[in-house]
C-alpha cells in the first residue's frame, strides 16, 4: 500500500512538472494563450500606398473590381487614390508615401516624377499583380526593400 502511494505521488509530481510544450499534438491548442493565430507576420509594416489610375483606364476598372483600397485598409495599409498627374504631383510633393501603384504604361512617368526625392516611393505596376493576386506580397517586399535602402543611405 505504501509503495502505491509513493508511486502515485511520483507520477503526480512528474505530471505537474512537465512543461506545456511536451503535451501531445493537438493538446497544445487547448492550453490557454496558445491558440492558432491567423495574423500578418510581425515583420510586416503598415505602408502608405498611393494609387494612381486614370478613371477611364482598364487598370482603374480592375482595381475597383478587386476592391484594392478596402483590401489594403483591411491589411493595415493607408491607401490614397489620385486620378490625374497634377493630383499625383501635388500629393507626392506634400506627403510621404512608401509605395505608388500605377499602370504599366504610366510607371515610367511616375518613376521620373518621384526620382529626385531622397526618400522616393517605390513604384509598382499593378497590371500583373492584380491578376495574380500577389499585390500584398509585392507591397510588403517593396516596403522592406525601401526601408533597407533608406537605412543604408542614412547611415552612410
Amino acid at each position: 500500500m505504501r509503495l502505491r502511494r509513493t508511486f502515485g505521488a511520483l507520477i503526480l509530481v512528474l505530471a505537474l512538472g512537465l512543461p506545456g510544450d511536451l503535451l501531445a499534438c493537438g493538446d497544445k491548442f487547448l492550453v490557454a494563450g496558445r491558440g492558432t493565430r491567423y495574423q500578418r507576420p510581425k515583420t510586416a509594416r503598415a505602408a502608405s500606398v498611393l494609387i494612381y489610375a486614370d478613371p477611364a483606364s482598364a487598370v482603374a476598372a480592375s482595381l475597383k473590381k478587386a476592391k484594392v483600397e478596402s483590401l489594403l485598409r483591411l491589411e493595415g495599409h493607408r491607401a490614397t487614390r489620385v486620378q490625374t498627374l497634377q493630383e499625383l504631383s501635388a500629393v507626392v510633393s506634400n506627403g510621404r508615401y512608401d509605395v505608388i501603384l500605377t499602370a504599366n504604361s504610366d510607371s515610367a512617368n511616375v518613376q521620373r516624377m518621384v526620382q529626385g526625392s531622397p526618400d522616393a516611393a517605390t513604384v509598382l505596376a499593378v497590371d500583373e499583380l492584380v491578376k495574380n493576386h500577389s499585390l500584398l506580397q509585392a507591397i510588403d517586399s517593396a516596403v522592406s526593400q525601401r526601408d533597407q535602402h533608406l537605412k543604408k543611405t542614412r547611415t552612410s
